[in-house]
């Protein structure tokens, strides 16, 4: 059948693998990864977005006054390479045209000093305008036209610096919010407060549809008159009302004051996704600080180290403005602006890829891993987490070089898998790993699953208010982490019957889709949850011959490819359903043959037909290629292209099936 369809129910594609083809797949695949490894110990992979991150990064330089012209020039070749035909910018690879990252794309290239007549800009304008113009765009988009004088304040959510003060207690307080939310959050508090102005630079009013005395800019709730909803739009138009009472409110200056302290000591000890540090940089400017200022310039300088370089193509490896020199900064393409960065991330995945593909685990590679991840443990910080989990103690890892006040669940579950599996001395691990283990099973939510950064963050009016647009203000327990923990704690030795896994096993059975798939928050999407819970169940000997197993694995069979790859859309988010992408991709080939594997399926044709697609698409030099976006930052709005996923989830899925067979 041809590549990218879809192979029909009841057909079994035969394929035989050869095992010398397999051995020497893993092999060059091996050579690669370690060819990657920097020489502390790491693997750090380039982490692609889309391109409203070098826009606002942009827009902050010209707010802050910190234009530097070479970088400007970069990120925006970025953009030009990256407009569709139709004018657009999408939110990942081949994605429909989207209004709000249009909208930031094209205010970017004009404060560069593109023309409104230069074609790129023509082509944005006609996308831009057939789709509702400037009033139709998210909040997030709203602050940044208002920033530049180009809608008025009135037209963003109300966010009273109060709500700062509200105690963790209470039902309604910024820990309700998720870690990602709150860091953004914070610092808008200020922002909203003060609303710093940049006039007479930028006028976009070709983007308006409406004429002035037309444009509206209110809120709105398809919910009816007496929906949470619409009382949380009154209650945006009663605080905009009390708005100019504001800076009289002693307070709004005990909250302001509070806002600043958070960010101020955040900031010092964070490496976080780029809205949290554009942000912070932003409210230290509303309030009056120049770029000199500690939380300025931390952010700025944060902000360049996820800058990648590049002469052509993104490559998989990082060269950027400050961790690496370039010496020919003047002649480069483009600069893309990565949203994050995330070597701990991508550290224990590759080396778990090597050890599963034969790699010894005391090999000079594997143990310099397992002590370079040592050092990045947070042990000192009792970061946000601990507002909803007061008498844990610290001991996880984040997502980035440096994060401290955020380690996450999913980056100590891979770290500990990793220094579990490696041949490190046990004087070495001392207490750390103990510690980690400690603070994992301390963030087990009430329901029995486990979420990202916090425990219980389940309070569904976080995600009904104006300001939650994008539906992603909530960390709530879900599939995925919950199987990826299971996996873990298997491993150690325990099992189904004891009672904290017991719990976790009953949320898993909980959320389990009708289809016999599981929801995948972090990777896109089914196939993602689904083989971390296979996984995780077989971990702890769950019965895999359960008819709720068996529904997921003919789920899983049901939706291979012809060519016997997998592929998953991440319009799949917005559907609440599982929609095939055009063809296979390999890192989601990987998760669902090892999903399979989990099940007991390593010798079932489909389970060798997907290894017969990743030998057949391995590239020469031992690489997968693949331009799509698997990673999941918000469902239905935020994606990312883990340039890692190609070169070890392959890897370890071609290592566990040689182990199998």
């Amino acid at each position: 059948m041809p590549t990218g369809v879809t192979r029909l129910p009841g057909t079994k594609p035969a394929v035989a693998t050869e095992p010398s083809s397999l051995n020497e797949a893993l092999q060059r695949a091996q050579r690669l990864l370690l060819k990657h490894q920097f020489n502390a110990g790491y693997w750090w992979y380039t982490l692609e977005a889309n391109e409203t991150i070098g826009a606002e990064y942009v827009m902050l330089t010209h707010l802050l006054g910190k234009v530097d012209a070479t970088i400007q020039s970069g990120l925006c070749q970025r953009m030009l390479r990256e407009q569709r035909s139709d004018g657009s910018w999408g939110i990942y690879y081949l994605a429909p045209g989207d209004l709000s990252t249009t909208v930031e794309c094209y205010m970017a290239l004009r404060l560069a000093g593109l023309k409104p007549e230069h074609d790129a800009l023509k082509r944005a304008r006609k996308f831009i305008l057939k789709h509702g113009g400037l009033t139709k765009v998210r909040v997030f988009t709203r602050i940044h036209l208002a920033l530049f004088d180009i809608i008025p304040w009135q037209a963003c959510p109300a966010m009273p610096p109060f709500l700062m003060l509200l105690p963790p207690w209470l039902p309604i307080n910024i820990y309700e919010f998720s870690s990602w939310a709150r860091a953004t959050i914070v610092p808008l508090l200020v922002v909203l407060h003060y609303k710093p102005t940049k006039r007479g630079v930028l006028n976009i009013d070709e983007l308006f549809v409406e004429l002035p005395s037309e444009r509206d800019f209110r809120f709105k709730t398809k919910r009816g008159l007496f929906s949470f909803e619409n009382f949380t739009i009154q209650l945006d138009k009663v605080f905009k009302w009390l708005d100019p009472l504001a800076k009289f409110n002693p307070i709004n200056f005990l909250a302001l004051k509070k806002c600043q302290k958070y960010i101020e000591s955040h900031i010092a000890k964070t490496e976080d996704i780029f809205p949290a540090l554009n942000y912070a940089a932003l409210s230290f400017h509303a309030m009056g600080y120049g770029a000199d200022h500690p939380v300025i310039r931390k952010s700025l300088n944060a902000l360049k180290t996820f800058q990648q370089v590049c002469k052509k193509d993104l490559a998989s490896v990082p060269k950027s403005l400050i961790h690496h020199e370039v010496t020919a900064l003047a002649e480069l393409e483009f600069i893309h602006q990565q949203c994050c960065i995330s070597p701990v991330w991508d550290t224990p995945w590759a080396a778990l890829a090597l050890l599963d593909s034969g790699v010894a685990s005391d090999a000079p590679e594997i143990l310099k891993t397992g002590r370079y991840l040592l050092t990045k443990q947070i042990t000192q910080t009792r970061g946000d987490w601990a507002k909803k989990n007061r008498f844990a103690k610290p001991g996880g890892w984040a997502f980035e070089f440096e994060n401290d006040y955020f380690p996450d669940v999913d980056d100590t579950i891979a770290v500990l898998t990793l220094l579990f599996k490696c041949d490190l001395p046990n004087r070495e691990l001392m207490d750390g790993f103990q510690w980690g283990l400690n603070w994992l099973k301390s963030m087990q939510s009430a329901n029995g699953g486990w979420a990202a950064f916090d425990v219980n963050n389940s309070k569904e009016w976080v995600n009904r208010i104006p300001f939650s647009d994008h539906g992603a203000c909530l960390d709530p327990p879900t599939p995925d982490i919950t199987g990826r923990a299971l996996e873990l704690f298997g491993l150690l030795g325990e099992d189904k019957n004891t009672p904290f896994i017991k719990k976790a096993v009953q949320f898993i059975f909980n959320t389990q889709d009708k289809t016999g798939a599981w929801w995948g928050r972090w990777g896109i999407n089914y196939v993602y949850g689904t083989w971390c819970v296979l996984t995780g169940l077989a971990a702890i000997g769950f019965d895999m011959k359960d008819m709720r197993i068996q529904q997921a694995v003919r789920w899983l069979k049901s939706t291979q490819h012809g060519d016997g790859g997998w592929g998953e859309s991440p319009e799949g988010y917005k559907k609440h359903r599982y929609i095939p992408w055009h063809r296979s991709v390999p890192s989601q080939t990987a998760w669902a043959l090892m999903g399979l594997m989990a099940a007991g399926e390593g010798d079932s044709s489909e389970v060798k037909a997907g290894i017969e697609f990743l030998l057949r698409n391995q590239t020469a030099s031992g690489e997968w290629p693949e331009p799509e976006f698997t990673g999941t930052g918000f469902p239905g709005h935020f994606y990312i292209r883990y340039h890692g996923y190609r070169h070890f989830f392959p890897l370890m899925a071609l290592g566990k099936y040689r182990k199998n067979t």
